[in-house]
C-alpha cells in the first residue's frame, strides 16, 4: 500500500508491483515455461527478463545458478519456489500448479527442479520455438 497526498489529505492507494521472471534464454524449455506463464497472467502482474540481459544485471541475480529467478516485492526467490511463486501470481491454473508444488517439501521440490534444470537442454532440441509470441513483446525486459 502507498500514501499519497491528494486534496490536503493523504489516501491509501494499493500499487500492484509487476513481478519479473529471469530465465534461460537460450533454453527451449525455459522459454516454453515463459510462453505458458504468459497466457495465464490475466491480471498482467508478470514481467519476464533474460539472466543473461541488463535487467538481471541491474537486479545483481547470479548467474552461476542454473536455475530461474523470481522478484517479488524487492525479494529473490530462485529454483522450485520462484517457480511456484511466478505460477501462483499468474492465476487461473497456475494458482493450482503452484497450490501442488506448495504440499511437496522444500527440498524435495528444488531436488525435482535442479535435476530438470541440469538436463532442461537434452529434454528439448528443437530450437524452432521462439519468443514472444503475440502480446508479450511489451512484458519483455532486456
Amino acid at each position: 500500500m502507498k500514501l499519497q497526498f491528494f486534496a490536503r489529505t493523504w489516501q491509501a492507494s494499493l500499487v500492484e508491483e509487476k513481478m519479473i521472471v529471469f530465465f534461460d534464454s537460450d533454453c527451449l524449455f525455459c522459454k516454453g515455461g515463459v510462453r505458458w506463464l504468459n497466457r495465464l497472467d490475466a491480471k498482467d502482474r508478470l514481467r519476464f527478463a533474460p539472466l543473461s540481459g541488463e535487467t538481471s544485471k541491474n537486479w545483481k541475480i547470479d548467474t552461476t545458478d542454473d536455475s530461474m529467478a523470481f522478484i517479488q516485492n524487492g525479494v529473490t526467490y530462485r529454483a522450485s519456489e520462484a517457480a511456484r511463486l511466478a505460477f501462483q501470481t499468474a492465476g487461473g491454473v497456475g494458482t493450482l500448479f503452484a497450490l501442488g508444488l506448495k504440499l511437496l517439501p522444500l527440498k524435495i521440490r528444488n531436488w525435482g527442479y535442479h535435476v530438470i534444470a541440469r538436463n532442461r537442454k537434452k529434454l528439448l532440441k528443437n530450437e524452432t520455438c521462439e519468443l514472444p509470441e503475440e502480446g508479450m513483446r511489451e512484458k519483455l525486459l532486456s
